[in-house]
């Protein structure tokens, strides 16, 4: 496992940085974003699923643009908190971030959470571990299309997560200021 910066303070080690799991031949920023805005067949194949679901009564070619859409707006939108949380903690990553569980009210290091977009019908989720207001982890992302997290892709993102914060414990990688004893 690598971690890879994608903006980030080099003083202060804040800023978005993403897993690259040594199976993989890109990060999980990239690949996400990747498959959400430049994979069409990827998308296609992925919203046959949606006659039943939350969402259903969208078509898939309404589902394919759509979801290229909102990935760009949310790629967009954490490289820009991402970029201006180095100035003002006020518009920070956290700002789009939540606990992944939602029984969880109170921020700490090593918390599993979630990004998406603000818009309403979203579907898009970025999953990290968050060590600072401004200073994330991504390992992975799923397209959400049910309120339970019942489904095989969900699990495996979990597990990316799970997998990279056990990774982080296990090599004392608790906070942001560790990154300064780390070749990334």
């Amino acid at each position: 496992m690598k971690l890879i910066r994608i903006i980030t303070d080099e003083v202060t080690g804040e800023g978005l940085y993403a897993v690259r799991f040594l199976e993989e031949t890109v990060d999980e920023f990239e690949r996400l974003f990747d498959l959400w805005i430049h994979d069409s067949s990827y998308r296609y194949h992925f919203f046959q699923d949606l006659k039943s679901g939350y969402y259903r009564g969208i078509s898939i070619e309404q589902a394919v643009r759509a979801t290229r859409n909102e990935a760009k707006s949310l790629r967009k939108t954490l490289l820009a908190l991402a970029l201006e949380g180095f100035s003002d903690q006020n518009i920070a990553l956290q700002t789009i971030s939540q606990p992944l569980s939602n029984n969880e009210y109170h921020l700490f290091p090593l918390q599993k959470s979630k990004a998406r977009c603000k818009r309403e019908k979203r579907w898009l989720r970025i999953y990290a571990i968050r060590l600072d207001a401004n200073c994330f982890v991504i390992t992975g992302g799923p397209i959400k299309l049910t309120l339970s997290m019942d489904r095989p892709h969900l699990h495996e993102e979990i597990q990316k997560l799970e997998r990279t914060r056990r990774f982080r414990i296990r090599h004392g990688l608790r906070e942001k200021t560790d990154f300064e004893y780390l070749e990334i």
